[in-house]
């Protein structure tokens, strides 16, 4: 029996996030430094509360906080970036917890996300 695709994910989304710190030269055995890494795949984030509810920060900007979807499931880190289709950024608050069937390999990763429309990308 073959697993459902993700098909509630839509396609085009990129993750920007950093290589692990753990990468090292394999002649001198230095710690390479972080390099920002493209992840390809499909992504969801959930629609904004219908209630009205605003959250206002400090400096009276509006905080709009969400939950992103993203397959396939890879280490997404606090402060690492998504990219929608439509080129608009959502930065991740928390790092990312991977999803799916109990006992069966992920099928996507969870993360907190706040709007960063700084990063937005022309469409």
């Amino acid at each position: 029996m073959t697993r459902p695709t993700l098909m509630w994910l839509q396609p085009g989304w990129n993750l920007k996030t950093t290589s692990p710190a753990t990468n090292e030269d394999p002649e001198t055995g230095v710690t390479l430094p972080l390099r920002r890494v493209k992840v390809s795949g499909r992504g969801l984030v959930q629609a904004p509360l219908w209630s009205g509810f605003q959250e206002t920060t400090a400096d009276g900007g509006v905080r709009d906080e969400r939950l992103c979807l993203f397959s396939p499931p890879c280490e997404v880190l606090a402060d690492d970036e998504f990219y929608s289709p439509s080129g608009e950024c959502w930065q991740a608050i928390t790092d990312g917890m991977p999803r799916g069937i109990p006992g069966q390999v992920p099928e996507y990763v969870a993360v907190r996300v706040r709007r960063a429309k700084e990063k937005d990308h022309a469409s």
